[in-house]
């Protein structure tokens, strides 16, 4: 589906104040710099240098000392600070990006010497984001989803920058792989806490807690609803031999077809209903 021609301009305008901002806090840059920093495509990043200093916002500058000559981009000096009109997109951008800047002050003060205190930062900062985008977009609505494109450029950001830091340090990779076996294992540890909590109903409890663990990492995250689960297992045999392996030992088929009757599987009867279970625990 194509973007909507105001919700292309929204996006204009949204890497327009970006780099803006980036001049305005950093002086001069380099072109490549601000690639690097913008996270933007050459193509898209000389468009909007050219719009920007068609309207004399920002000037370019050519350093003949070096060798060869550098290229600079940098606000124009005249301007000041730059104000836009009340009620324009520019003013929502400028808003949404002021207050970020002052909630996010906070996260500057954290080191960032190590592979492990970059991603920490990273994270914090990247939840941080997430959370004020969201409060800012349920206080105004009405411009939300072209919010949601400069937030979108944000995260963007964040993450090429730790591609960034990951080319200069090759310990890198592997702490991130760390990191993420972690992550999984602390949500594996959540599964079967969820599991556990959703057994009270049943009588045969052993076999439910197979199933459910089998039902969670084949079809829950693909959205299956439980009662189309529960005809594959009684009809799939590759789905009853992974039950077994979980359960430890083959399972007799009148057993399996007693659980599947119980009536402690009407309360899940959906995703949505499993969801409500998972969240009410």
């Amino acid at each position: 589906m194509l973007m909507s021609h105001k919700l292309q301009d929204a996006q204009k305008i949204a890497t327009e104040i970006k780099i803006l901002t980036l001049l305005s806090r950093r002086g001069n840059l380099r072109w490549q710099e601000l690639k690097h920093l913008t996270g933007l495509s050459s193509r898209t990043l000389s468009d909007r240098l050219q719009d920007l200093t068609s309207k004399d916002l920002v000037r370019r500058k050519v350093d003949v000392t070096t060798r060869p000559p550098s290229t600079y981009y940098g606000i124009n000096p005249s301007i000041g600070k730059i104000d836009f009109p009340p009620g324009t997109l520019h003013a929502v951008f400028k808003d949404y990006l002021d207050k970020r800047n002052q909630s996010i002050n906070l996260f500057k003060i954290v080191g960032k010497r190590t592979p492990k205190e970059v991603l920490q930062t990273t994270f914090r900062s990247m939840s941080h984001d997430l959370l004020f985008t969201t409060d800012y977009c349920i206080d105004n609505l009405e411009n939300a989803q072209y919010v949601i494109l400069f937030y979108l450029d944000i995260l963007q950001s964040e993450l090429n920058s730790l591609l960034s830091f990951a080319k200069k340090n090759p310990d890198f990779r592997i702490e991130i792989k760390e990191l993420f076996k972690e992550l999984i294992k602390e949500q594996e540890k959540y599964a079967e806490k969820v599991v556990e909590n959703l057994l009270d109903g049943f009588e045969d409890k052993e076999l439910a807690r197979a199933t459910l663990t089998i039902y969670f990492k084949e079809a829950f995250t693909q959205n299956m609803e439980l009662f189309i689960f529960l005809a594959q297992v009684s009809q799939s045999e590759e789905l009853r031999n992974k039950i077994a392996q979980i359960f430890g030992q083959e399972i007799d088929e009148e057993r399996l077809n007693k659980l599947i009757s119980e009536n402690a599987w009407k309360d899940l009867e959906s995703f949505s209903s499993t969801l409500k279970q998972i969240t009410n625990n």
